[in-house]
């Protein structure tokens, strides 16, 4: 191919931003409102939801984050993220910018400024903005961002017929970087990029024993043919907030007599072959069924009653349990 001449152009900030329509539609992106801690404020137009390239978090991947859910006016689990934010700054030494009552307070006004009762909220710390160095020491102080965006949709069929899965050929992140919800997540795009190739839905990777773990951005469980709900360790994987919300929810099962015990332990691929249901939770769909396992059938092949109970109960507590959710709008207080 013919390399071409592209004349260079000295531009003005008025160039930029006057005429966003150059590099963003306005309107076209369903980004609702932005925080950054950069600019001390809120944003709505998605032209200047912006982040500084030297920021260590674009260039290094040197940074946390945390994403969750506003449903009918209400943030659900917040508080589990926001713990969870905390464990993998202190991981990672890494000093949040404020409080965490005050970037809970930034996250409800800045949703609230957005004006979507139902949206994805996507939470992000960096080191800081330094030159291009690796060293964080050129990082002077740590920023927030914080944006809102369009509710992310599951497919219908994920829920009515289920999803399949493979196992993914991608090497798992060594424990003490699986534990960090760190912004340098290419190995989990890999993850997503080989379930787009195979034509599954998604994909799970295993630790160097061969068992299960978690998927790119997904949690995975069993229900076993003796009724017990199988979970893996958390020696390589992420501890996701919608897995130990199903656990706490999946406790009622064991009330009605629906399951027998709930388990911690290593899943091998031929427990998940010969499960009675295997399942994915994560924050977009809270929990779905897996019917197909690297091209063998799950039991029947379609969603089972734990599935079916689960998601009842995942429901339930979005909308009706106002212990886990954190209101946003004065009308839904």
């Amino acid at each position: 191919m013919k390399s071409k001449n592209i004349p260079l152009k000295l531009l003005s900030k008025e160039e930029i931003f006057s005429q966003k329509a150059i590099w963003r539609e306005p309107g076209r992106e369903k980004y609702f409102s932005m925080y950054s801690s950069v600019f001390g404020g809120v944003v709505t137009e998605p032209a200047f939801m912006v982040i500084p390239l030297d920021d260590h978090m674009v260039h290094r991947g040197d940074g946390i984050f945390e994403a969750f859910k506003c449903v009918k006016g209400n943030i659900y689990n917040l508080k589990a993220h926001l713990e969870r934010l905390q464990r993998s700054a202190k991981l990672i030494s890494l000093e949040l910018p404020f409080d965490i009552d005050a970037i809970e307070q930034i996250v409800v006004e800045t949703v609230a400024i957005g004006g979507a009762k139902d949206c994805v909220v996507r939470l992000f710390v960096s080191r800081g903005l330094g030159g291009f160095d690796c060293a964080p020491k050129e990082c002077q102080k740590s920023n927030l961002y914080v944006v809102c965006l369009e509710a992310w949709k599951c497919p219908e069929r994920f829920y009515t017929r289920g999803v399949s899965a493979i196992t993914s050929k991608i090497p798992i992140k060594p424990s003490f970087f699986s534990q960090v919800k760190s912004c340098n997540y290419l190995p989990n795009v890999l993850v997503d990029m080989e379930a787009e190739q195979n034509n599954v839905d998604f994909a799970i990777m295993l630790d160097a024993r061969g068992m299960l773990t978690e998927g790119a951005t997904e949690n995975v469980a069993i229900v076993n043919k003796d009724k017990m709900l199988v979970y893996p360790t958390f020696n390589h994987i992420l501890k996701g907030t919608s897995l130990l919300r199903g656990v706490e929810l999946a406790k009622e099962l064991i009330k009605t007599g629906d399951l027998k015990l709930i388990l911690q332990k290593d899943i091998s691929r031929e427990d998940a072959y010969n499960a009675q249901e295997m399942l994915l939770f994560g924050t977009g769909p809270n929990v779905l069924p897996i019917v197909r396992y690297d091209g063998k059938k799950i039991d029947a092949g379609e969603p089972g009653y734990i599935y079916k109970k689960l998601s009842e109960l995942f429901t339930k507590d979005m909308l009706e349990n106002k212990e886990i959710v954190t209101p946003v709008f004065k009308d839904e207080c």
